[in-house]
């Protein structure tokens, strides 16, 4: 399977990994003395003393060895701090982090990387057809769009998957077993299949579309002629004509023992989801509105709000619809063949149309400490749709809503006090402060104790009590470190210096703690 484009954001953390990897293990002129950092990255260097924005090791981490834990760590790491401390020491240390599947496409068997399926296509087909098609087959649309502030910029659209060359691969080598066909019966299938795939590269307004798969006359061999009305409906689906794709899908699913029935009932669900999701009259609007108009908050909104309506009602028409097609699909045994794709269809529609929904199932089950959040995908689930719910810090009844779940109240807690990218805004680590320590007396979690102490700003003594229970957590406990870190900072704002040092220095001694932490401990012991 085959399906691919780099964005810039992969390519950036490509290049970046790249430098990683030289500073780490660039080969010296001569081998380095004991002492000879030179090597080594600048973040794992003894002098190394600045803000660290990610864990030391990540597989440690997530495996319960946390070390310092710090305020500019992302949610993903910061959950995997609260749940480690949800559970004894040592529960996670042999869990699996093997992406088994995701919530897309649970139930179905993982996908075959068996090479690039046009390739597989154009090898197949040319078994027949030595002429290369006039449309050479693509995965994609490349589309000019604009943004305001960027300007004119090149857009990557997927628009025929790896699964409709796999299909029409199959399909062509079972014509070619069927001995009731022959060969120029087989060619004529082929040249439908063209027309098809022609469109999967054009882009609409962009010039004439391609012809449809010529239709075929009443002589032609029964199967031919099925799996040419098939043809038809495909290639209006992939020019955009979801309307009249459907029309032509729900013809073919109404006749029974009809040999693309099953695909048909299909088809007629993917029109349902890409027609909402390519909605040509939101995207206008909000285009107008904001590009062309340049307008902004309550003056975008306004503009945008009949469109919105619109919008709003094609979507429940679509999802009612969906549901009542989805039903009679799940009671129907002759549409077996299509079942789990038909479920993968519904679990993308939620991906695309109601992120919210599924991000709240994500978040429910990350909230449960026992639920391995790898294998199903549920921690990058969360990661993946958070973006398009959510600003980066919640407000509000949003924030209310999501604060609900346990793991990412401690999230935002400690995220309030980040000095990522910039200098915490005071008001609001102020703030969490107040919020870690009513849920720490409320609980008397370590979570809870470790949000405080590391959310105390300008430490009072007030913090007093909650250092010193930090004191005495037991040195077993993954948090251990972090909390002796943070607390020390509290002792030594209340003049309790030799209680700070004893602190700092039973953490440095410890083998808990990552050489690329180590500075920063250091640093700490340094200061007064």
């Amino acid at each position: 399977m085959k399906m691919t484009r780099t964005p810039l954001r992969r390519i950036c953390i490509a290049l970046a990994g790249l430098g990683a990897f030289s500073l780490a293990f660039g080969a010296p002129a001569a081998r380095p003395a004991d002492d000879d950092e030179s090597d080594l990255p600048l973040t794992v260097r003894s002098n190394y003393v600045a803000p660290i924005v990610g864990p030391a090791d990540d597989t440690a981490y997530a495996r319960g060895a946390l070390g310092l834990v710090r305020h500019g760590y992302g949610r993903a790491s910061l959950f995997v701090a609260w749940r480690v401390m949800q559970l004894p020491p040592g529960a996670l240390a042999r869990e699996s982090h093997d992406r088994k599947t995701d919530w897309l496409h649970v139930g179905l068997p993982r996908p075959q990387r068996d090479g690039d399926q046009i390739e597989q296509w154009l090898r197949v087909r040319g078994e027949l057809v030595q002429q290369a098609p006039a449309v050479a087959p693509d995965y994609f649309r490349q589309e000019k769009r604009k943004l305001e502030g960027i300007g004119e910029f090149d857009a990557t659209v997927g628009q025929c998957g790896p699964h409709a060359y796999a299909f029409a691969t199959q399909t062509l080598r079972e014509l070619k077993a069927d001995a009731a066909l022959t060969d120029d019966d087989r060619r004529t299938w082929i040249a439908g299949q063209d027309a098809v795939f022609a469109r999967c590269s054009w882009v609409p307004g962009t010039g004439p579309a391609p012809a449809l798969p010529a239709l075929l006359p009443a002589s032609a061999a029964a199967r031919l002629r099925q799996l040419n009305a098939y043809q038809h409906a495909a290639a209006l689906f992939y020019g955009d004509d979801y309307a009249a794709a459907r029309r032509e899908f729900d013809a073919i699913a109404a006749v029974p023992g009809h040999p693309m029935r099953p695909w048909a009932a299909l088809g007629a669900l993917r029109c349902l989801v890409r027609e909402a999701v390519r909605d040509a009259e939101w995207e206008a609007a909000t285009d107008d509105a904001w590009n062309k108009r340049k307008l902004r908050d309550d003056a975008y909104r306004a503009a945008i709000a009949p469109a919105a309506a619109r919008r709003r009602a094609r979507l429940d028409a679509s999802a009612k619809d969906f549901s009542a097609r989805m039903k009679a699909a799940e009671a129907d045994a002759s549409l077996a063949v299509v079942r789990d794709a038909m479920r993968y269809t519904a679990r993308r529609a939620s991906l695309q149309l109601t992120p919210w929904v599924v991000m709240d199932l994500a978040m429910k089950a990350l909230d449960l400490p026992l639920t391995n959040p790898y294998t199903v995908g549920a921690l990058d689930l969360f990661q993946e749709l958070y973006p398009r719910v959510a600003p980066d810090r919640p407000v509000g009844d949003l924030a209310a809503d999501l604060r609900k779940y346990a793991w990412f109240d401690f999230v935002v807690t400690v995220q309030g006090c980040s000095d990522v990218p910039k200098a915490p805004d005071a008001a609001i680590c102020d703030a969490e402060h107040a919020h870690a320590q009513a849920r720490w007396q409320e609980t008397k979690h370590n979570a809870w104790l470790l949000a405080t102490l590391m959310t105390a700003r300008q430490p009072s003594a007030a913090d007093l009590p909650a250092a010193e229970a930090a004191r005495a957590v037991p040195a077993e406990r993954p948090e251990w470190a972090s909390l002796q870190f943070y607390a020390a900072r509290v002792l030594r704002a209340q003049g309790r210096e030799a209680d700070a040092r004893t602190a700092l220095e039973a953490v440095a001694a410890s083998p808990t703690l990552h050489k690329r932490e180590r500075p920063l401990v250091e640093a700490a012991l340094r200061a007064r």
